[in-house]
């Protein structure tokens, strides 16, 4: 046979992605993977702008109403804004750069991206205090100024996250510039939350990392995990217990359970953990900090339901330095919901670029769409080093093999006798009665050759649809959809 080789070499290939799922195995194709990967950057960017206008401008209460957009300085003036500064004005900043800009909540995840494709995902301290002593130098605040400017002093991570180093070891910093790792990892919770942790050590100590474990685990958990309060409770059993971040989102899922009202349990949250007390200890008192800023994320989560319109309007409005936690839970449902729950028309306007002013000796502008595509390249890689593999989804059809079937193309009528060994018959048009062919079935997919006809189709088991002529052998490519199959932990 003039194609066995070329066969051969197809079903060597095919062999390799034949396999049958397990009980912790989970599968996603490598669309999907892409489609999550890219909602997860895209969401951060939307829950970011949603958010700044109101970062840090309501405190004791919420936000009054729901917000569902960015708003700008020519809002009413009776709404607190930050309007006198470029927060106003995001829409116009975005019109000036031609695309989405980059803010501390995407901007340290993008090195991190530069860090890992250079470094690998294990990736030391020593490594990663290099690319922020290189890269990250400006618009930096609290935790993550402390720790970066320790690296001027010759402190090396962890030490420029310690207590005794970093005064701001408990603010909200590394649960927004450590989310990366959970796109890294997807469906792999605990190395999400072990890197997580490891990043989060850069600049917070103690009960200060705590909410970037739970959101790394929540995150990695949404690329298979539909239901919101499952992924809050695997973050439950994540993080340490111990210290108020425990205490609390172990509150806020009771209060969520006692009451259908997101501002009484964020009155809750306020009344408790803005200025914690137990026994002898006193929390740290900051709007920035990672206790009220990260319990107020799991409220979002909780009360939007899965929702991504809802939960990002929950987490701007429940105030605190709002933009932050719009940004994570945005990326967490985005990756749950895929990029058909983001605002097209906000979408649209971020044209495919991401303009990163922000950090030095990087490219200034960069499409999302090759964002996505180097992010999906080190997740695969993590899949398979980690006990994954991959498959190839043919559709689940039976053999056609021994079938005779008729199929319409061009208005000619082909009946085609099916045998084996890649053999048939067919009859139509022109064609002398029992005209020798050469067909190749991958799964639904059907290629049929006889004299200078290629025709290609899809069999369903049932009938045969022909949708068109095939340039080429018949047997030189392979057909599917690839599927990554995840060795879960969960």
């Amino acid at each position: 046979m003039r194609y066995f080789l070329q066969l051969t070499g197809i079903l060597i290939i095919a062999s390799l992605f034949t396999h049958t799922v397990n009980a912790q195995e989970r599968a996603i194709s490598e669309t999907e993977l892409h489609d999550k990967i890219s909602a997860f950057w895209l969401g951060q960017l939307v829950g970011n702008y949603y958010g700044l206008p109101f970062e840090n401008r309501y405190i004791e209460e919420p936000v009054p109403f729901l917000v569902d957009r960015i708003y700008t300085f020519e809002d009413d003036e009776v709404i607190d804004l930050n309007r006198k500064d470029w927060r106003g004005y995001i829409p116009v900043f975005m019109d000036a750069v031609e695309g989405a800009f980059a803010d501390d909540d995407t901007d340290i995840e993008f090195i991190t991206l530069h860090a890992v494709e250079k470094y690998g995902l294990d990736i030391t301290y020593s490594e990663i205090t290099e690319m922020w002593k290189k890269h990250i130098n400006r618009r930096i605040w609290v935790a993550n100024y402390t720790a970066r400017s320790l690296m001027d002093k010759g402190f090396v991570a962890p030490e420029t996250g310690r207590k005794k180093n970093n005064g701001n070891w408990f603010q909200i910093d590394p649960q927004l510039v450590n989310e990366i790792w959970s796109a890294f990892y997807p469906g792999m919770t605990e190395k999400a939350g072990q890197r997580a942790l490891w990043g989060a050590r850069i600049t917070n100590d103690d009960w200060g990392t705590h909410p970037t474990i739970a959101y790394g685990v929540m995150i990695s958990a949404a690329f298979f995990e539909k239901d919101v309060e499952k992924l809050v409770q695997m973050a439950i059993e994540a993080v340490p217990n111990e210290g108020p971040f425990a205490e609390g989102i172990r509150d806020v899922v009771k209060w969520h359970k006692e009451d259908d009202d997101w501002r009484k349990t964020r009155k809750k949250i306020h009344d408790k953990y803005y200025r914690y007390k137990k026994g002898s200890y006193e929390a740290p008192v900051s709007v920035v900090s990672s206790l009220n800023n990260g319990l107020c994320g799991i409220l979002a989560i909780l009360y939007g339901e899965g929702d991504f319109m809802k939960t990002v309007g929950i987490a701007v409005s429940a105030g605190y330095d709002c933009d932050n936690q719009a940004a994570t839970c945005a990326g967490l449902i985005g990756v749950l919901q895929g990029t058909k729950c983001l605002p097209p028309d906000l979408v649209e306007s971020f044209n495919n670029q991401y303009v990163c002013f922000t950090r030095d000796e990087v490219q200034v502008a960069t499409p999302l769409s090759e964002i996505k595509e180097r992010i999906a390249a080190i997740s695969k890689r993590a899949i398979l080093d980690n006990g994954g593999r991959m498959e190839l989804d043919q559709g689940d059809v039976p053999s056609i093999d021994g079938k005779t079937i008729t199929s319409e193309f061009e208005g000619i009528a082909y009946t085609f006798v099916f045998g084996e060994d890649y053999e048939a018959e067919v009859s139509g048009g022109d064609l002398d009665p029992e005209t020798y062919a050469e067909f190749n079935q991958e799964g639904e997919r059907l290629r049929v050759e006889f004299g200078e006809k290629k025709l290609e189709g899809f069999y369903d088991g049932d009938r045969l649809r022909i949708t068109g002529e095939v340039e080429g052998d018949i047997w030189e490519d392979i057909y599917g959809e690839i599927v990554y199959i995840v060795n879960c932990d969960f």
